[in-house]
């Protein structure tokens, strides 16, 4: 009897991992082909994300290079600690038609795809000791971060007063130790969307 039960127990505890397995395997493929992230991805990553960042620090600020950063941090600071007021760069794509006016206030960033001006008034901040958190809601390549880090690095903030966050992140800014502290969604590329429109 004793060994009957050891052997169905045995049975059901195998048959448990190997469902779970099954599953989180299952989970990964449908996340790996998902290809829109809709308004209650982007609140449960905002309460992931701010649950995680609460954790370990309580930002004095937060800086995004544009709109679709700003949308997104507007979600995650209503749950963090004080709600720090957002700085708003202004991101242009480079193959856009149009191009912005630039003022001399700001630290002027240029990637590949896109020139990014974020307000000099961020600087005031550095005074105050606080933690600066950098809020995007894409990092493909992950070099933006990285400049815009060693732009308020030599505006005179400690390094480790900067973290950053965004919303996706790629395996290759992953790879290439250029992804963001904290992130909710990995994406093979930029072939998804998000409510606003097209990753890029």
């Amino acid at each position: 009897m004793n060994s009957a039960m050891t052997v169905g127990g045995l049975v059901v505890g195998l048959a448990g991992v190997l469902l779970t397995i099954f599953y989180a395997r299952k989970a990964e493929r449908l996340n790996s082909i998902r290809k829109r992230l809709d308004w209650s991805d982007l609140q449960a990553a905002a309460s992931d994300l701010s649950q995680k960042i609460r954790a370990d620090f309580t930002p004095t600020a937060v800086v995004t290079p544009g709109l679709t950063g700003a949308t997104f941090a507007n979600l995650l600071v209503t749950d963090l600690p004080n709600q720090p007021p957002v700085y708003v760069g202004i991101r242009t794509w480079k193959e856009a038609a149009h191009s912005a006016g630039y003022t001399s206030d700001s630290f002027r960033i240029e990637t590949k795809k896109w020139i990014v001006e974020i307000p000099a008034s961020v600087s005031a901040l550095i005074e105050s000791q606080g933690d600066i958190l950098i809020v995007d809601d894409f990092a493909m390549s992950g070099d933006f971060l990285e400049m815009l880090r060693t732009e308020l690095v030599a505006a005179g903030f400690q390094k480790e007063q900067i973290h950053s966050c965004s919303l996706a992140v790629t395996k290759v800014a992953i790879k290439n130790h250029k992804a963001p502290d904290y992130y909710w969604w990995i994406a093979d590329d930029d072939d998804f969307y998000f409510p606003w429109g097209k990753a890029r």
